[in-house]
């Protein structure tokens, strides 16, 4: 490439170009000469920042007048609450999203699969509603009224078409954890008032008096106000986070991060079930280490267990798994709708023990008495609220993201959009409303959103419908499992669980993408399994954000080198072909740069470039002191060599003596003349791509500014390229220009290369010549040729070699 500065226009593929349009000052432009295809030749000057920006125009950034403080907020005040006709139009449609849903719904085409979907996802609410309400520690009806209340709200106020909400496993577990811990102290009053009895059949345990104890219409009732306070300030939070439009704060829990989470707290979900597979009764046990205790109190209570209890869950897991694995998704594209297996193994647990008696004959655990009919609305207690916001903000959070999340993709696999902050709108009144009839936290569930959308689901038409069949059960059907024995409720929680347990597979890629996710998977997943949900979550997070302070704080460095014939200069460490410019050293730094790396930018600059000006003013400090020395030595020879004595059999005795100093002053010398000049680098210039440097911090410009002097100092001169606009303007304000002249910054690499040599001529024509004679149109096709072939290996795959010494991780 010939970089000469040339007024001369010329005619290419693309047209004439008129020289009135060109900037006046230079008229100098970019020339595509496009003769023979896959060529490029461009002719035109170096540019510096400055003299890009002064011949091509830079638009200078208005900075808005300055207000004081209550103007500002006055403003602000006025262009939010003022509003038109038209403003309060598209407000309106926003909040109640269903409007233009409808408007679209096509009709009667939509209709059909939505009452397949509705009546399928309805059938499946009844079990699940009725097994995760064991999750949340309430009675099994309070499942079902979160299968019918938000469901019906969320059909006015939701963005999402597909998304299945009711009840899900985490969330029940949260809201479980808090209801157990806040009534802990009043069980165990309770039961130390009481003698321990063991049960009829020795199934009873050291703790079976707390199961006892869990049957108290008191405790029932406290648990039910603890957990309906907790659903208010969650909508709370959720309604304040939507109205603030924080949305967007969901991006900071990564899918690993998430991932992590809801597998360890399907380990907490599965430990909560495993009581009722076996029939015994354990104690209740505190974080830390809730899981571990756990699992030591079962196994001490394995010889009690029920074994009633303990067939009819094997049964029914085993009935499960054949029904799902070998049917359903085998077949699912030839089925309309799966097989509702786990409604089936309800209605038949439920008769098989109304016939055999199996609670009076067994001792097996059931349901019991399911009240029928609308509960009627009542306000939360709020005397223990104090001490529940922060659990309801971990509550909110987690519902939400999982919520979104599934939102998100089936939004996407269906061409629509949803709206976040709406979201956190539409949860709030669910569960605010949903509170005051008896309802827990709801949140979207995986497994019956993905079916809906499956059985040609359209719009939340199918959550109506879906409604429509909880509404029938709460009204007429719900005592009618009053002899459901939890043992079937648990295996089918149990066997929920697959999808989360399967989310271990993660680790294996993880670990081969990178092992900072890897680190947040496991740190998160070991974090719920040993300090609980809540805690886990924000070690989790915490962790999470952790990592990305390492990984900017200690970012790949590398040298970069010019791809022979071309303008392209690439890393040393990544290709073979590339080749330093004698004289010059292109220092590349993959990251933002801020208070944190600073140190770690500073030491691989010195260690790439090997050229550390502190260490080479500190060796010319020394031999100046070493030359000072030894021409001290001098003079005290020459004194001595001059000095007469009257005695001169004395001066003929030190002769020798004198002449030794004379011949060491001699060597003195010598060596002082061989050494004038100083030690010095073999390079003279450096030149710094910021072309990763997406911003800069006022420390990270002050170390620059300081590193560009050191190097100054010791006749290097350091030139930065790629510069954004940002970082421009950062470095302005720091008042890095103050002490630096503008024209160091250039616009490429190559730029700063060729401003580098300007003083070298004989490194300068050399340059140019290779450029004419491989970038002419001759022979440009096969050089080009040539250098792709060098950049690739036998494979035709670009070469990345791992060079521990240069790689920095």
């Amino acid at each position: 490439m010939d970089y000469k500065g040339d007024d001369k226009l010329e005619e290419n593929d693309w047209g004439s170009i008129d020289k009135d349009t060109l900037p006046r000052r230079g008229r100098v432009i970019s020339i595509l000469n496009t003769d023979r295809p896959g060529t490029l030749k461009v002719n035109r000057p170096v540019y510096s920042q400055v003299t890009f920006e002064e011949i091509h125009g830079n638009r200078p950034t208005v900075k808005p007048e300055k207000k004081r403080i209550c103007e500002q907020l006055r403003s602000t005040v006025a262009s939010r609450f003022t509003c038109s006709k038209e403003c309060t139009k598209n407000v309106f449609l926003e909040i109640f999203p269903f409007i233009l849903i409808m408007k679209e719904y096509q009709f009667p085409r939509w209709l059909f699969g939505d009452l397949i979907a509705g009546m399928t996802v309805g059938i499946m609410h009844l079990p699940q509603g009725m097994a995760y309400a064991l999750l949340a520690s309430m009675p099994p009806i309070q499942g079902l009224y979160v299968s019918f209340f938000p469901v019906i709200l969320y059909f006015f106020f939701g963005s999402s078409r597909h998304v299945s909400v009711g009840t899900f496993a985490v969330v029940c577990l949260m809201v479980g954890t808090i209801v157990d811990r806040e009534t802990a102290d009043w069980v165990s009053s309770t039961v130390s008032g009481q003698p321990n009895n063991s049960s009829v059949n020795g199934t009873g345990s050291p703790g079976s008096d707390h199961s006892k104890a869990d049957e108290d219409p008191e405790l029932i009732k406290i648990k039910i106000g603890i957990a309906m306070a907790v659903t208010l300030l969650t909508g709370l939070w959720q309604l304040c986070m939507g109205v603030c439009r924080l949305g967007f704060l969901t991006i900071y829990l990564s899918d690993p991060m998430i991932s992590g989470f809801t597998t360890g707290a399907a380990i907490h979900v599965f430990t909560t079930q495993v009581k009722y597979i076996f029939g015994v009764r354990l104690l209740r046990q505190k974080e830390p280490f809730k899981l571990i205790k756990t699992y030591i109190d079962l196994f001490k209570n394995i010889p009690n267990t029920n074994v009633a209890a303990l067939i009819i869950a094997v049964v029914c897991i085993l009935v499960l798994v054949l029904v799902k694995e070998c049917i359903n998704n085998r077949f699912k594209e030839k089925m309309k709708m799966p097989i509702p297996i786990e409604l089936i193994l309800v209605v038949a647990g439920t008769v098989v023990s109304y016939l055999g008696k199996f609670e009076e004959s067994f001792d097996v655990l059931t349901v019991g008495s399911v009240p029928t009919g609308i509960p009627a609305p009542s306000f939360p207690p709020v005397d223990r609220m104090g001490s529940l916001i922060a659990d309801a903000f971990a509550i909110a959070v987690v519902s939400f993201t999982v919520s979104v999340s599934m939102a998100k993709i089936l939004a996407k696999n269906h061409n629509y959009e949803i709206n976040a902050s709406q979201e956190l709108i539409a949860y709030g009144v669910c569960n605010c409303v949903g509170s005051c009839f008896s309802s827990f936290v709801c949140s979207a569930s995986l497994s019956r959103s993905l079916i809906q959308e499956t059985v040609g689901g359209k719009t939340q038409v199918a959550g109506l419908v879906s409604s429509v069949v909880i509404l029938i059960v709460l009204l007429a059907l719900g005592p009618l499992f009053k002899t459901l024995p939890n043992s079937v409720l648990a295996s089918i929680i149990l066997v929920a669980l697959k999808g989360m347990f399967l989310q271990f597979k993660e680790l294996k890629r993880l670990w081969s993408v990178s092992k900072y996710d890897f680190a947040v998977w496991l740190v998160t997943f070991l974090g719920v399994i040993l300090f609980g949900v809540e805690l886990g979550l924000v070690i989790g997070l915490g962790f999470s954000l952790l990592t990305v302070v390492f990984r900017t704080q200690s970012p790949y460095t590398c040298l970069y080198g010019r791809v022979p014939h071309t303008d392209i200069y690439k890393d040393k460490n990544s290709y073979r072909v590339v080749q330093e410019i004698p004289g010059i050293k292109i220092f590349h730094f993959e990251s933002p740069m801020y208070y944190a790396n600073v140190e770690h930018f500073r030491n691989r600059l010195y260690l790439l470039t090997e050229a550390n000006p502190t260490a080479l003013k500190a060796a010319r400090a020394k031999l100046k002191e070493k030359r000072e020395m030894l021409e001290k030595k001098k003079e005290n020879g020459l004194r001595n060599r001059k000095k007469t004595s009257k005695n001169g059999h004395l001066q003929m005795e030190n002769h020798a003596e004198i002449e030794v100093h004379i011949v060491n002053a001699e060597a003195v010398s010598l060596v002082v003349t061989q050494e004038e000049e100083m030690p010095r680098f073999n390079i003279h210039h450096i030149i710094f791509d910021c072309s990763s440097v997406s911003f800069i911090d006022s420390v990270a410009a002050k170390a620059l500014s300081q590193v560009i002097k050191e190097y100054a100092e010791v006749e290097v001169t350091v030139l930065l390229c790629h510069c954004k606009g940002q970082l421009r303007e950062m470095l302005q304000r720091a008042g890095f220009f103050n002490n630096h002249e503008k024209g160091i910054v250039y616009l490429t690499v190559h730029d700063a290369v060729v401003a580098a040599l300007e003083k070298q001529e004989d490194l300068l024509a050399e340059l140019k010549q290779d450029a004419v004679t491989h970038g002419s149109l001759a022979s440009s096709t096969s050089s080009a040729t040539q250098s792709m072939a060098e950049l690739e290996n036998d494979d035709g795959e670009e070469v990345f070699e791992n060079d521990a010494s240069s790689v920095d991780v």
